[in-house]
């Protein structure tokens, strides 16, 4: 079956060349493609990290909004549509649910501070009125303000467009005058 010229030996390596190139240039392709699956993913990953930070920034920024404001004389909920991009329309819209008081407690006249503008409105004087003055007789007792703590809460909720979802809370300490207790 050999002859010695070798020429059957030939003919069928050359066929065995070809099927090996073939095999390993499969192997780059899908070496490749994976490649390149694997940068798309990453990409991805990246916007969704940069949509949801946008979105927990937009809740933040909706609440510093509603605090800004005097929210304590009717808390309500609010919707409050914010341009992240600066193209004059909203990105993203912050439903800031209505504030709740959390917790109210009279403050002392001795926790007051007579340095302070605020601190002398709170202070409870000797008469009917309040001068401003303490006496001996009423400073351990309560001021006229209360120290009360709120919380405010925002969600957006982006789902129709990048697929964002933020809540973010945050807690406010407000000092009200005695007998607006949390409503």
């Amino acid at each position: 079956m050999t002859k010695l010229s070798g020429r059957p030996l030939r003919r069928r390596q050359t066929g065995v060349t070809l099927v090996v190139t073939l095999v390993f240039m499969v192997l780059f392709l899908l070496v490749a493609v994976a490649l390149v699956n694997s940068g798309l993913v990453n990409v991805k990953v990246a916007a969704n990290q940069q949509h949801t930070a946008e979105a927990r920034d937009v809740a933040q920024q909706s609440i510093e909004q509603v605090i800004s404001d005097d929210f304590t004389k009717a808390p309500a909920a609010i919707s409050v549509p914010v341009d992240v991009s600066g193209d004059g329309r909203a990105d993203y819209v912050a439903q800031v649910a209505k504030p709740e008081c959390m917790a109210s407690k009279p403050i002392k006249n001795v926790e007051l501070d007579l340095k302070d503008p605020d601190d002398v409105s709170c202070m409870v004087g000797s008469g009917a009125q309040n001068t401003g003055i303490v006496t001996a007789g009423n400073n351990a007792g309560n001021s006229l303000c209360n120290a009360t703590q709120w919380d405010v809460s925002a969600t957006v909720d982006d789902s129709a467009g990048t697929g964002a979802v933020a809540t973010v809370h945050q807690g406010v300490a407000v000092r009200m005058p005695t007998g607006s207790a949390c409503p």
